[in-house]
């Protein structure tokens, strides 16, 4: 019985250390200035949050089509992300019932982002990503969203290529435009 629950929190531990290290893998190349300017994201929190919530939804969405262990890592990525977000409010000095009023509108918006982003890229529709990234970004004209909408189907494909283990060890590859 012992060495059960020893397997059990240790697999969740080996899945939170993994989970760190694709967060923060993920964190970094969503940050990237390709990302942000004038017909881009904002730079600002909104746009930021977006730009990893897409990043998410294809490590998220590569992760689906694993057993446990996918699902395990996956929880682990999300929780990872959820104490990102808490430690940002908490360094703005919101207090724990503002963190719980705000983290739950937060959770459901990344939710919905994510299922709309993998709605499109398992479709394979190109315009349907176009419209959400244009829609998001408030953005009608310009070459930012095609080249989003490339990278996201790139970086899906990579995503899609790799194995558990893989996945885990961060090992994306990612293009710039």
């Amino acid at each position: 019985m012992l060495n059960v629950i020893k397997k059990l929190f240790s697999r969740n531990n080996s899945a939170k250390i993994d989970a760190k290290l694709i967060y923060s893998l993920l964190m970094k190349q969503s940050r990237k200035k390709m990302f942000y300017g004038s017909g881009k994201a904002k730079d600002n929190y909104d746009g930021r949050i977006d730009v990893l919530t897409l990043h998410m939804a294809i490590v998220l969405n590569a992760l689906r089509g694993y057993d446990i262990n996918g699902k395990l890592l996956s929880q682990a990525l999300f929780d990872v992300m959820r104490d990102d977000f808490e430690i940002a409010m908490r360094e703005e000095g919101l207090s724990d019932t503002g963190i719980k009023r705000r983290i739950k509108p937060m959770m459901q918006l990344f939710y919905t982002r994510v299922k709309a982003y993998v709605e499109a890229i398992e479709a394979d529709d190109s315009k349907l990503l176009l419209d959400i990234f244009k829609k998001n970004y408030a953005i009608d004209t310009g070459k930012f969203p095609n080249k989003i909408s490339e990278y996201a189907f790139a970086f899906n494909s990579n995503c899609a290529s790799l194995s558990l283990g893989e996945i885990a060890q961060a090992k994306f590859v990612f293009t710039d435009f």
